[in-house]
C-alpha cells in the first residue's frame, strides 16, 4: 500500500473544514509527520479544484508563507479548471484526457526554471503555440517554457510575499499569441506546508491583470527538503 492510500483516511472532510483550519491541522501534522503532511496537503489542493471551490483556493493563498526551498525538479498538478478567458472551454476539456503539464523544474541560485510536459507536448505543442520549437527531450518527458523567478508582492489581492515567475524574458521566445499568451503571464507561488506549494497564474491582458487559474507544487514524498 503506498503512502498516499495509506494516508487518504486521514484526511479532514473537505466539505466541513474550513480552508484556514484544515492548513492549520496540515501544518500542525507537519511538525512530526511532515511526509505524511505533504501527501495530504497534495489531497486537499486536489479535492478544493475538484469542487471548484476557488473562495477556498484564494484563502489558502493569503495565509501562504514565502516559498524558501523551491529548487530541484517539482511534480505539478492543475488544481480546478483554467478560467477568465475565452479559451478556457476549449482548454478544459483537452486538460481531461491529458493535463500534459507535469511540473516545474528550478534553479534556485541562478535564479531560472522550466516547465516540464508529457511527451504529446512534443507534438500538440509547435501547433497551439504556432511554431514554438523550444521544447526538449529529457528522461521521458519535454522541457521547456522558461522564466526568470524571485521574491515579490503580489500582484492582486491577497497581495503576499511570493515568489514570482517570469515569462517575458527575451532570450526565452516564449509564445505570446492568443491561444498561449505565456510571455504576458506571471506565476505566484507561496508555501502553504513544508515541502508543498500553492501557485497562481495571472494574465496580463488589456491593461489588467487577471487570474486564470490555480495549481500546485510538491517535492517528491520522501525526499529531504
Amino acid at each position: 500500500m503506498t503512502a498516499e492510500v495509506q494516508s487518504s483516511a486521514g484526511l479532514a472532510d473537505v466539505g466541513t473544514a474550513t480552508a484556514l483550519g484544515m492548513l492549520a491541522e496540515l501544518r500542525t501534522l507537519a511538525d512530526h509527520s511532515p511526509n505524511r503532511a505533504r501527501v495530504e496537503t497534495w489531497q486537499y489542493l486536489g479535492a478544493l479544484g475538484a469542487r471548484g471551490d476557488r473562495a477556498a483556493l484564494s484563502e489558502l493563498f493569503g495565509a501562504g508563507r514565502e516559498p524558501q526551498g523551491l529548487d530541484g525538479k517539482l511534480e505539478g498538478q492543475i488544481v480546478g479548471k483554467l478560467f477568465g478567458i475565452p479559451e478556457a472551454h476549449l482548454a478544459n476539456p483537452l486538460m481531461k484526457i491529458d493535463p500534459t503539464w507535469r511540473g516545474k523544474s528550478f534553479d534556485l541560485a541562478a535564479g531560472t526554471g522550466l516547465n516540464r510536459l508529457s511527451p504529446i507536448a512534443a507534438v500538440v505543442m509547435p501547433i497551439i503555440t504556432l511554431g514554438y520549437l523550444r521544447l526538449r527531450p529529457r528522461k521521458g518527458e519535454m522541457e521547456g517554457f522558461h522564466f526568470d523567478h524571485a521574491v515579490s508582492q503580489g500582484l492582486i489581492e491577497p497581495r503576499v510575499r511570493v515568489r514570482a515567475l517570469d515569462y517575458g524574458v527575451p532570450e526565452y521566445k516564449n509564445p505570446s499569441i492568443r491561444t498561449f499568451p505565456i510571455r504576458r503571464t506571471r506565476d505566484e507561488i507561496v508555501e502553504l506546508t513544508p515541502g508543498v506549494y500553492l501557485g497562481r497564474a495571472l494574465l496580463f491582458t488589456g491593461g489588467e491583470t487577471r487570474l486564470i487559474a490555480y495549481f500546485a507544487l510538491r517535492h517528491p514524498v520522501g525526499s529531504p527538503l
